[in-house]
């Protein structure tokens, strides 16, 4: 024991030595925890874009949704290899959707649509969900 070392203080230097691995086990978890939160929320959220504000930022590896209208005429489905394409439109532009999967069944001419996937650059979207708004026959009049 150095000189003018209590025995007092001898005793708290030990009780740390013998938190010191719980507390940095805590400090660890806590670290580990709050990444694990951070990429979970990052990784699930979406922006919703109009197609005009798509086309204007260009391709993106981020999972965005873009909203429109059903352009009718520009329906193709293909029930064996269940393949739907179709073009998204607003005032400023079109986009055309590529989509694999059951085709809903409310989709056709002017129907209000958001699409879920990945804007692959030169009006090409590559969806993973499509979900349409109701019909106008179900608002009030």
């Amino acid at each position: 024991m150095k000189s003018g070392t209590t025995s007092q203080q001898v005793v708290r230097r030990e009780k740390w030595r013998r938190r010191l691995p719980y507390l940095a086990g805590a400090a660890v978890i806590i670290i580990v925890v709050g990444w694990l939160l951070y990429t979970s929320i990052e990784s699930s959220t979406a922006q919703y874009l109009t197609v005009t504000e798509l086309l204007a930022g260009g391709p993106s590896e981020r999972i965005v949704r873009a909203t429109g209208t059903v352009v009718g005429e520009t329906i193709i489905w293909d029930e064996e290899e269940l393949v739907l394409q179709f073009d998204l439109s607003d005032d400023g532009g079109s986009i055309s959707i590529d989509y694999h999967g059951a085709r809903p069944d409310l989709l056709e001419d002017g129907t209000e649509a958001v699409v879920e996937g990945h804007y692959q650059g030169e009006g090409r979207f590559e969806a993973a969900a499509i979900l349409l708004k109701c019909p106008s026959k179900y608002e009030e009049e």
